[in-house]
């Protein structure tokens, strides 16, 4: 969707609004495929919005959707799927820095 220079501010609002559902959706597909093309393991609650990451003996609490996580047992929220593989411990794959 895009916004239009002769938009109404109730329209532009509801543009906004989808945008971001839009980008949300995205994030959940796009987070939980790179998980999966990492190998990492992780469990689906409601419908993809929440995943429960684990991997080397830990467990983190994962919504894709904003990219908002959590360690558990580490009381710290933090944001980034990226972020989140680099907490976990993954190793980058062959090729990246």
């Amino acid at each position: 969707m895009t916004i239009a220079d002769d938009m109404t501010v109730s329209e532009w609002g509801q543009a906004m609004k989808q945008m971001g559902q839009e980008r949300r959706a995205a994030n959940r597909d796009n987070s939980a495929e790179l998980l999966r093309q990492r190998g990492v393991p992780f469990e689906e609650k409601n419908d993809g919005a929440h995943l429960i990451v684990r991997y080397a003996g830990k467990v983190a609490d994962f919504w894709p959707g904003t990219g908002k996580y959590s360690v558990r047992g580490s009381g710290v929220y933090k944001r980034g799927v990226f972020r989140l593989l680099q907490d976990l411990g993954v190793p980058n794959p062959k090729g990246t820095s």
